[in-house]
């Protein structure tokens, strides 16, 4: 009986030894840290050396006036219209500038009559005394004062009207009838800009601005559409400077925007031009932190569909300083490791 006990105290040390010891594994083994590996895929892609420079779009716009004064007796558009180059968009109210005309033509047609009757009388060379040339080169005089005189007049009726300068779009109105307006104040009637004509303006630092050529590759990214390239091409970079209110020295850049797939766009969005000094297209590349060297020779390690690692050779090419091309030793979608 005795030595029953003796054995069932040993059979429970061994297990409570057996127990903490299976314990002690597995809780060792948890608590190991696990490595992550950090991976990415090799892609088709470009690669670019560039540098940017903010800016914003500016539609095609023109904002006529008035050249004259005078109360605003029409206005034959509203904002959103379309309209033809050469349109009219409002009207002054024309009647003193037409009693003007027609005052002006009654006295060029005296001067006129006068001027062609004192033609008529012809004078013996000997006779023509200074007091008579000075009375035909007055007649002269007033008759050339009479044309100019309605030529004015009747410029006067034609300015009190307003034509829209191209064709396009009534983005803004800023008049209505009855409205009085004055040479000295000089509001447009309106803004007509044409929508299928967009510029870049961007405003280049010093050093910037030295870095940009003629015939440089150009590409404009708007905000709205996430960074998507815009073709584009330089237009024009002034040669005078532009002094912020802190002081700082830029120079205003136009890039020409095309926009192929007829994209929604609208003056004001914001965006950078980038301007390429250096670009490789359809490349596969992957991550600078991907590679490493040994024995003169580039290395990655590829994962491949089992999740063994290979050790595996690769030439490079050109890389912008975050990506690199692949010449060989990889193919587009295979998994490497990036090394920290």
């Amino acid at each position: 009986m005795k030595f029953s006990k003796k054995k069932s105290v040993i059979f429970v040390i061994i297990a409570a030894i057996i127990a903490s010891g299976i314990f002690w594994y597995f809780s060792s083994k948890s608590s190991k840290p696990e490595v992550d590996l950090l991976t990415a895929k090799v892609i088709k892609t470009d690669l670019r050396i560039a540098f940017s420079v903010d800016g914003k779009l500016e539609a095609e716009k023109y904002e006529p006036g008035f050249l004259i004064g005078g109360k605003v007796s029409q206005v034959l558009v509203k904002e959103g219209d379309t309209v033809k180059r050469g349109q009219w968009l409002a009207v002054l109210d024309t009647q003193d500038a037409q009693k003007n005309l027609e005052k002006t033509l009654r006295d060029y047609s005296i001067e006129r009559n006068d001027f062609d009757e004192a033609s008529k009388v012809t004078y013996a060379d000997d006779i023509v005394t200074d007091t008579l040339r000075r009375i035909l080169e007055k007649n002269q005089w007033n008759l050339e004062k009479a044309v100019l005189d309605v030529e004015l007049k009747d410029l006067a009726v034609k300015q009190a009207r307003v034509l829209a300068p191209i064709a396009g779009v009534v983005a803004q109105l800023n008049i209505k009838v009855g409205d009085v307006v004055s040479t000295q104040n000089q509001t447009p009637v309106a803004t007509i800009i044409n929508p299928g004509s967009f510029n870049f303006v961007a405003y280049a630092e010093e050093d910037e601005a030295l870095r940009i050529e003629d015939g440089q590759t150009v590409t404009v990214q708007l905000d709205a559409y996430s960074k998507e390239d815009f073709p584009s091409k330089l237009i024009f970079l002034s040669p005078i400077s532009t002094i912020d209110s802190n002081g700082l020295t830029s120079y205003r850049v136009i890039v020409g925007l095309e926009n192929p797939d007829n994209k929604k766009i609208m003056d004001g969005m914001e965006g950078s031009v980038l301007f390429i000094t250096k670009e490789v297209q359809g490349v596969l590349a992957i991550s600078n932190k991907a590679v490493y060297r040994e024995n003169n020779l580039s290395y990655v390690d590829v994962i491949d569909e089992d999740g063994k690692i290979s050790k595996t050779v690769i030439e490079t090419g050109f890389t912008d300083g975050k990506n690199v091309e692949i010449v060989s030793g990889l193919k587009n979608g295979q998994e490497i490791i990036l090394k920290n």
